[in-house]
């Protein structure tokens, strides 16, 4: 009986809440929406977070030293390829230098005939050329026999008796190091120097090695100790080291004797370094990054600092979102009352961009998509408006130039030259009238088609503008004819208009290339300049007569 009983108590205990039970259920029941909403943000992305910091601290410890070996390799590769490129630039200023015509006549010409003026014109051929080269310290040039014929400085004087440069063999150009006396290293560039195909001697570029020198300093890890360094190597000479010269610089030159394998073989350690070593192309040396360890110990923990802070402030921020979060609730009722005062209000592009949630997702899809509707009609409206303004100015501008040269056309140019000429009486001033016409235009006509006489025109066209300055006007009025109106306000540019008229003969005489030929067209040029009880047909006739009195006088010259 005793057992049964305790049994049922145990029953009883098991199925019945106790009054903690109780008390957190009504707690519970009790809370509205918004401690809610802050306890599932806590949950939801608080705990992440901070698991989420505690595994990327040991990654990033883990893989620290794996990221600087894949950082310093590829800082290595890139350091190496411009050093090449700045090594290959080399060689394009030597094929600059070779690729002068007249300076290679002058060689050969030299070599025939012994003629100081020739070597005095490559003098001033390698000074024209290597001038706009800074790095360039100077060129010499041997003949085919290997004598050395002559060579300049970059200030212009003629080479030192000390300075020889190296003898050329092949057809290929190549790089020697020069090691003069207690300076810095120095690179010669040695190319040969062809005319129709046959090899008549060389050209030799002294660069000095600043730009090299620029690649070297401009290094992305100098905060982890790191260095970019210049080993280059000479047969029977210690290899020079540029870009360094601190006891560790030494200390690892001396170490990469150890390492003979190392170059392009990847990182390796030595002490508590981290070593890449890569080979150059185009000279016989290697280019040498490293970073030190100790370095990338103090940045993992100051990253590790960093981390800490930045999920603290997370910590934070995210607090005071989810405090706030519960406000937001009301925020798609007030995007929308907004929405709807602008759309009132004819602006464009009005839509609800925040994401909403439950019937206010389709509320803000249908206010969008309505407003969509309103906004795209008003602008199919200003389009069209647009449009017609667009092909109002296009019909302006068509009655008023000339469709085949882009000039004002005969119609616009007499209404400008009556409105000047108004403006001009009113002022007591003149005008200036030069009438053109062009010679020798009908046989390209004739000849070439009347495509090709299009382009003359074009040609002709632009030319005219070139002339003109300030208010001038450029009209063609026709045919071969031309007219230029010159203001009475461009100062003293216009002051003697048979000056403009020479230049502009000189300007349309000049060849033509069309159809690949050159033709060439004259142009005769009437001047003449308006009086008071002028009309602007009067001042146009007396242009034009005055035009062919020019070409009378030429033919009976002729």
């Amino acid at each position: 009986m005793g057992p049964a009983g305790k049994g049922r108590d145990t029953r009883h205990w098991k199925t019945s809440p106790g009054p903690i039970h109780v008390a957190g259920r009504r707690l519970w029941r009790g809370l509205g929406l918004r401690p809610r909403l802050l306890m599932a943000f806590l949950l939801v992305a608080l705990i992440p977070m901070g698991l989420l910091f505690m595994l990327q601290y040991h990654h990033t410890r883990s893989l620290t030293l794996s990221f600087a070996e894949v950082g310093l390799e590829r800082v290595a590769q890139v350091q190496q390829r411009r050093l090449n490129v700045e090594l290959g630039r080399m060689f394009d200023h030597m094929d600059l230098v070779a690729s002068r015509t007249q300076m290679r006549l002058s060689l050969r010409a030299y070599t025939r005939t012994g003629e100081d003026a020739h070597r005095q014109l490559i003098e001033r051929i390698l000074q024209d050329a290597i001038d706009p080269i800074v790095m360039l310290d100077g060129a010499w040039i041997r003949d085919a026999r290997g004598h050395l014929v002559t060579g300049v400085n970059h200030d212009g004087g003629l080479d030192e008796p000390d300075i020889q440069p190296p003898l050329h063999e092949g057809s290929q150009g190549r790089l020697d190091v020069y090691w003069p006396e207690g300076d810095t290293p120095m690179i010669w560039v040695s190319g040969p120097l062809e005319l129709d195909g046959e090899e008549i001697g060389s050209v030799h570029l002294l660069m000095r090695l600043d730009d090299l020198k620029a690649v070297l300093e401009d290094f992305p890890y100098e905060e982890l100790g790191g260095k970019t360094l210049l080993l280059l190597e000479e047969p029977g000479r210690k290899p020079a080291l540029i870009g360094g010269g601190q006891q560790t610089d030494l200390f690892l030159c001396e170490q990469r004797r150890d390492f003979p394998l190392a170059s392009g073989g990847g990182p390796i350690r030595v002490c508590d370094y981290l070593m890449v070593v890569l080979p150059l192309d185009h000279v016989p040396g290697e280019v040498l990054v490293y970073a030190s360890l100790d370095a990338l110990k103090a940045a993992l923990r100051e990253q590790t600092r960093f981390m800490l802070w930045s999920v603290l402030f997370m910590l934070m921020l995210g607090l005071l979102m989810a405090i706030a979060f519960t406000r937001m609730i009301s925020r798609p009722v007030t995007m929308l009352t907004r929405a709807t005062r602008a759309l009132r209000k004819h602006r464009g592009d009005v839509l609800v961009r925040e994401p909403f949630w439950g019937e206010f997702t389709e509320l803000a899809r249908s206010f969008n998509q309505a407003a969509g509707i309103i906004t795209r009609r008003t602008h199919d409206l200003s389009r069209e408006l647009e449009a017609r303004r667009h092909a109002q100015h296009q019909l302006t501008e068509l009655a008023n130039t000339d469709a085949l040269t882009g000039l004002v056309n005969r119609r616009r140019f007499m209404e400008i030259l009556e409105s000047r000429m108004e403006e001009s009486r009113e002022m007591g001033g003149s005008l200036t009238l030069l009438y053109l016409d062009l010679d020798g235009f009908k046989p390209v006509n004739d000849q070439l088609g009347h495509d090709a006489g299009d382009i003359v025109l074009q040609v002709v066209a632009e030319r005219l503008r070139y002339l003109v300055r300030g208010e001038d006007i450029a009209a063609r009025l026709g045919g071969d004819e031309f007219a230029l109106l010159l203001a009475d306000d461009n100062g003293d540019r216009h002051a003697d208009p048979r000056r403009l008229a020479r230049r502009a003969e000189e300007q349309l005489s000049l060849p033509i290339e069309v159809k690949g030929r050159l033709v060439k067209v004259g142009c005769s040029v009437g001047v003449a300049t308006t009086r008071p009880e002028d009309k602007p047909q009067d001042v146009l006739n007396r242009a034009d007569e005055a035009m062919y009195q020019v070409k009378r006088s030429r033919r009976e010259r002729g």
